[in-house]
């Protein structure tokens, strides 16, 4: 994306659902200076050039998604890795080390499949993250197996501590560029929280809010600003979710509470 600034390289692969790994080292060089997303997606290229070779002379088709998860536990040792340290969130640290969380593994999947001509399609899963190929979910930190219902309800109850009864449709379905962008984005706000790296988590927020534009990320991005001592900030932020948000919300009362102490903070 010649000319563009990270974050801008970020929105247009969002806007046009474009190479999500693309987007997700645009992403990755908004936040480290320094990575040059042209080296990895060089290797991600590589990846399915061997791909190809292991598929044969037949060609790669949707039924190889098995041999996706081998390549990429051969080549790269890919496995999961917990949420709490930030190289297990950037694409370029999962690609040299190996160990991410389940959507940058995703992510990784995604673009090795389709550089080999294997559509493979990310799912947002509450609390987790798989891909989808040919009809069958594969959990991209696990063994590389299918999953049936059974194994997508025990992902879900693990992940969130809910027990369910089935996935709705809506839950199931494939996650877009925009959609993965955001949520690596939530996520890295929520690590930096965790770490009270307050400009890093800030950053993240702040390109929550130019992804999805929306009340909720609006209100997110103020309790952070009050948690950093911004208040002129959070307070137009909180005021915006006030003003935008459904009057039925269930966070309504507290989130107007909220306004009403930086409010008196200010005055």
């Amino acid at each position: 994306m010649q000319g563009l600034e990270p974050r801008e390289a970020v929105l247009e692969c969002a806007a046009r659902d474009g190479d999500i790994a693309e987007g997700a080292l645009w992403l990755a060089a908004d936040d480290c200076p320094g990575v040059e997303p042209e080296r990895w997606l060089e290797r991600l290229d590589e990846l399915a050039g061997e791909l190809r070779s292991r598929c044969g002379l037949r060609g790669c088709g949707p039924a190889d998604a098995p041999l996706v998860g081998a390549l990429l536990r051969d080549r790269l040792r890919l496995r999961g890795a917990g949420g709490g340290d930030p190289r297990a969130h950037y694409l370029h640290s999962v690609l040299d080390r190996g160990a991410g969380v389940p959507i940058a593994c995703s992510a990784i999947w995604i673009a090795v499949g389709a550089r080999a001509e294997i559509p493979v399609e990310g799912v947002n899963l509450p609390g987790h993250f798989v891909v989808r190929v040919n009809g069958h979910l594969f959990d991209t930190v696990a063994s590389g197996e299918p999953l049936d219902e059974e194994d997508l309800k025990r992902l879900v109850t693990s992940s969130t501590g809910k027990e369910i009864e089935h996935l709705e449709p809506a839950q199931v379905a494939r996650a877009s560029a925009r959609d993965m962008l955001a949520r690596m984005s939530r996520n890295l706000r929520r690590c930096y929280t965790s770490l009270e790296c307050w400009d890093q988590a800030l950053r993240a927020a702040d390109r929550c809010v130019d992804l999805v534009p929306t009340p909720g990320e609006r209100r997110d991005r103020g309790l952070l600003l009050w948690r950093m001592g911004r208040v002129v900030a959070a307070l137009s932020d909180i005021n915006a979710y006030l003003d935008e948000a459904p009057e039925t919300c269930s966070d309504r009362t507290a989130m107007t509470e909220v306004a009403g102490r930086l409010r008196a903070f200010l005055n």
